[in-house]
């Protein structure tokens, strides 16, 4: 590198929360030709934000956060050299596409994707790419482009045997099939990595509802060894994997809109840097869900297998047209019960979560020769019933550093519950999906653990006035009353 400058650090007592930030002095800014929030590079290829201040660190010195210190063993007292960044490739590829809309070469986006990945590009920049590209107009060969980029701008994961994955593109309550997938898998030798996200507008994202039974976040190694113990793992999304896709969900995660050009490249690259070979994606598609029509859900499946082969998988993509959510429990802890209750094939056990869970479970067998063609479902089913599922899943559980002795009649619910009644009788025609999770969210729903809702009724189902139809449950009456007041605008169930 270029030395610029150097600067001796100063560990400034804050976890920022944002690892790439500085602090400079305005003196030393002025004199380097600093702007504010500006990108410099520190030694070891570090592309740093600055931040400017005249009193928390003196002329010559540099401020490190906890974060930024704590991340790349940064000491106090220690030279550290920078120098500017200069006019970057990849604001060029951004102002073509923004401009012209000329279709981007995977040199173009590749230099987009790195300087992303190692924060030359700043947030305002990455936001405007993000418009530009993913709410803009992408090509077929401009998300495949992404897709490897992203891969390939990370680290890379090795498994000795067949690596398969499932997942769901999310939007229905209480699809949370994925812990009762990984064990059943898993059991037959085969490598499933599973990174999950956490929620951001649902009840409970996968990562969430794991962390019920164990820690979720790990290094990469920790990871690896993980499953090299014991076949699979459970895990929050790991940075150093695809990390330029980490940030792009940062940033557009504030707009509550996902595009299928964004999705896409965030999926699968993730899958091709665990060194995914098999994949099954679950679209669910409901009125009330993320997909709510069959031409939008065949649309997203016409692109992940165009992209998936691209990229070398074997992929199946399953449409699962869902009259309403799946299970019964919704948030974290219900949702974990749900899974524990099919795991231990309990008498409570939601039958319409097992059999998506199977039926997910069937395809991979299938697709990767360890079952017969239409022999999968009953290979998985026998999985479940034997008990070798629960087994394995309590072994991932103890390599995750959890309770694996944990059961679903002991696990605790919230200690403020409400249970609210039907007010007429008749048959439950409709639950409405996003209403539900806002119900959840209100109570406290991912952050609190042992909030959520149950429901004591299904679709379908016939009631009487005075039935009870859900418990809701929370930690304290301010939760329960925020939910209560929010149900009054905000329809589950349809009575008719």
């Amino acid at each position: 590198m270029k030395q610029a400058f150097s600067l001796k650090t100063k560990i400034i007592d804050i976890e920022a929360k944002r690892d790439w930030v500085v602090l400079i002095n305005a003196k030393d800014a002025k004199k380097y030709g600093i702007k504010p929030a500006s990108s410099i590079l520190m030694e070891r290829g570090i592309a740093t934000e600055v931040t400017l201040t005249d009193s928390l660190v003196n002329p010559g010195e540099v401020g490190i956060f906890e974060d930024l210190a704590d991340r790349f063993k940064i000491k106090n007292n220690q030279n550290i050299n920078f120098s500017l960044i200069g006019r970057l490739k990849s604001l060029d590829a951004i102002q073509k596409n923004m401009q012209h809309g000329t279709e981007l070469t995977y040199k173009e986006v590749y230099s987009i994707i790195e300087d992303v990945a190692s924060r030359k590009l700043n947030d305002v920049a990455v936001a405007f790419f993000i418009s530009s590209t993913f709410f803009g107009a992408i090509s077929r060969q401009e998300m495949y482009f992404m897709t490897k980029a992203m891969a390939e701008t990370g680290k890379k994961l090795k498994f000795p045997g067949k690596v398969v994955d499932k997942h769901s593109v999310g939007g229905l309550a209480g699809n949370e099939t994925t812990p009762i997938i990984i064990p059943i898998i898993a059991s037959h030798g085969l490598y499933i990595p599973k990174t999950s996200s956490r929620a951001i507008t649902s009840a409970s994202g996968t990562a969430d509802t794991m962390e019920v039974f164990s820690p979720v976040s790990f290094s990469l190694k920790k990871l690896e060894k993980i499953v090299e113990k014991t076949n699979g793992c459970l895990v929050w999304g790991v940075g150093d994997v695809t990390p330029s896709d980490s940030r792009i969900i940062d940033i557009a995660s504030q707009l509550y809109i996902e595009s299928f050009a964004k999705m896409v490249p965030s999926i699968i690259a993730k899958k091709a840097a665990l060194d995914v070979e098999y994949l099954v994606i679950d679209i669910p598609v409901n009125p009330t869900a993320k997909i709510k029509d069959m031409k939008r859900a065949n649309e997203l499946k016409d692109i992940m297998e165009d992209i998936t082969k691209r990229m070398g998988m074997k992929t199946v993509v399953s449409i699962n047209k869902a009259k309403g959510p799946i299970g019964r429990g919704f948030g974290a802890l219900l949702q974990a019960r749900d899974d524990m209750y099919v795991l231990e094939q309990h008498k409570n056990r939601p039958l319409d979560l097992e059999k998506r869970a199977i039926e997910l479970s069937g395809i991979l067998l299938e697709l990767t020769g360890k079952a017969r063609e239409g022999r999968g479902e009953e290979l998985a089913r026998e999985t479940l019933a034997s008990g070798q599922a629960l087994k394995k899943f309590k072994q991932i559980i103890k390599a995750q550093g959890g309770n694996f002795r944990i059961r679903a009649d002991k696990m605790k619910l919230g200690p403020v519950k409400y249970v609210v009644k039907a007010k007429r009788s008749g048959r439950i025609t409709k639950v409405h999906n996003t209403n539900l999770v806002k119900t959840c969210r209100l109570l406290g729903s991912p952050f609190i653990k042992q909030a959520g809702v149950y429901m004591e009724k299904k679709l379908g189902d016939e009631v009487k006035k005075g039935d009870p139809l859900f418990s809701f449950y929370t930690i304290t009456k301010f939760h329960l009353k925020l939910a209560l007041e929010g149900y009054k605008e905000k329809e589950i169930f349809k009575i008719k």
